[in-house]
């Protein structure tokens, strides 16, 4: 068994080596490079190598990214890491989603955090965006196209049993994610970004229960794995514009609306958002159908879209320690509009989810 490193000193030449050499035996590193070093929720180490011949007639990369759980800026959420390592190691190889490419992983042996080596998105070349703005809307047709492959692959899969690791509601549940935040609520609401939730969401303890009963119900009966996270900043742009989806760290067993509610409220400026959702969710639907699911009833599948909204209510509760206010000022208008437009508390109170 691959020793789990106690820091990032110790991700060296020797262990990437035994890293890589699991699945590609005889590769060895026999030099490594650090480059850059991003730190935040996760750690992300960029490294330049050089590998014997093995590793070079297997055509190894000059470069590889590791990201980790060591040395993180928020400590608790070192496991995190670990459900995204697990991620890339038995859900990832099987998805046509575009994701950067995994070489290897590690995992602490009491599930503490993880690792993942996966390719340079750079060498690709690939583009990323700043989180503050939008999605085009051909660019939101082809996340809605990420997503609906990701769903599929999975849907009411029994296999999914087998991996221990992926439970409902993820992260989200087993960190207490939901309670955290509204817990925040007193710390950030003297920001400007308050300035963006109307009088009718402004009940904390309504928004907690109505978050609380979504993830529950979504829990209760989980239909597909999805990503949990798509917002902007977790893409990446290939050069022919074509999205891919990063961070992985919140993927779980659940409903497909957590994923396409997110990304179609999070992800356009409200007018968009408010001009084309319907058309937009008609799409995914499609894609879904076309994929060999059976098809969704549309006035059920438009309410289950509609309560998901009441999540991102949790963008405004965000501590400034994650996410820039400029971000939150943003995600608040949309979440606020969106939830008050959808009618999204009501719907969640009334239960009913498809």
């Amino acid at each position: 068994m691959i020793p789990f490193p106690s820091s990032i000193d110790e991700i060296d030449a020797a262990w990437l080596s035994q890293c890589l050499a699991d699945r590609r035996p005889g590769t060895e590193v026999i030099h490594a490079a650090r480059g850059t070093v991003i730190s935040g929720t996760a750690t992300k180490i960029e490294y330049h190598l050089e590998y014997n011949a093995a590793g070079r007639d297997l055509g190894l990369p000059p470069s590889l990214w590791v990201k980790c759980g060591l040395e993180t800026r928020i400590p608790e959420q070192a496991m995190h890491s670990s459900y995204e390592a697990a991620f890339f190691r038995d859900i990832a190889p099987g998805l046509a989603v575009n994701l950067p490419r995994p070489y290897a992983t590690a995992f602490a042996p009491d599930w503490s955090s993880g690792v993942v080596i996966y390719e340079d998105l750079n060498l690709r070349p690939v583009t990323f965006v700043r989180q503050v703005g939008s999605l085009s809307p051909d660019q939101m047709r082809q996340l809605l196209d990420q997503l609906a492959a990701l769903h599929a692959a999975w849907w009411r899969d029994p296999r999914l049993d087998a991996f221990e690791w992926l439970v409902p509601g993820g992260v989200i549940h087993s960190n207490g994610v939901l309670e955290r935040f509204s817990g925040f609520w007193d710390y950030v609401s003297p920001m400007p970004r308050f300035a963006k939730v109307p009088d009718a969401l402004r009940d904390r303890e309504r928004l907690l229960a109505a978050n609380l009963a979504l993830l529950a119900a979504d829990m209760a009966d989980p239909v597909c794995v999805v990503h949990g996270d798509p917002h902007i900043g977790n893409m990446f742009f290939d050069p022919d514009g074509r999205p891919g989806l990063l961070d992985w760290a919140t993927v779980m067993r659940g409903h497909w609306a957590w994923d396409v509610a997110y990304a179609m409220v999070i992800n356009q400026s409200v007018d968009q958002r408010r001009d084309l959702q319907r058309e937009q969710l008609a799409y995914f639907l499609a894609r879904l159908a076309s994929l060999g699911i059976a098809p969704l009833e549309p006035d059920q599948a438009w309410q289950d879209y509609a309560r998901h909204s009441v999540y991102l209510f949790n963008f405004v509760l965000c501590p400034p320690e994650l996410q820039p206010e400029e971000l939150c000022i943003q995600s608040a208008e949309r979440a606020c509009a969106a939830i008050c437009d959808l009618d999204g508390l009501t719907l969640v109170e009334q239960g009913g989810l498809g």
